[in-house]
């Protein structure tokens, strides 16, 4: 009987610890991914007015040269992309009280005038804080995946 209670304890634990997956998501990771496909959609579309609601004033994006970028350079930088689509895969979400976290892969397409298009497949980590009940990117950190 002893062990049936470790074994519920432990599940429960387990539970409550496990991160929010597409099968298991919490209102509030909903919230965040939702707030997450809406900056995607800003990105393909060069919305400069959605990017600046979504990115936080104090967002740093992680360079993987070690320097960061903050939310002025970073919104720039997107409106000059040259990006034709995104497919977002493997995401996860953690949240703990008004922070949260989203792991995923990403696969970025570019047009080219010149050449041919390319594609770029990238591992992120995106953070995101609630912010008087709105959802707002913080940190931004992506590296290439193989």
């Amino acid at each position: 009987m002893r062990a049936i209670r470790i074994l519920a304890a432990a599940l429960c634990a387990w539970a409550v610890a496990a991160p929010a997956t597409a099968q298991n998501p919490s209102a509030d990771a909903q919230a965040v991914l939702a707030v997450e496909d809406a900056y995607v959609a800003a990105e393909l579309s060069r919305d400069e007015l959605a990017l600046r609601r979504i990115v936080d004033d104090q967002f740093a994006l992680n360079r993987n040269d070690g320097t960061t970028v903050g939310k002025e350079a970073f919104v720039a930088s997107i409106l000059r992309l040259n990006m034709v689509g995104q497919t977002v895969s493997e995401r996860t979400v953690l949240v703990h009280g008004d922070v949260a976290v989203v792991f995923a892969t990403t696969e970025l397409r570019f047009a080219s005038d010149t050449a041919e298009p390319t594609v770029s497949r990238l591992r992120y980590t995106a953070t995101y804080r609630n912010r008087v009940g709105a959802w707002r990117m913080l940190a931004l950190h992506m590296s290439p995946r193989s």
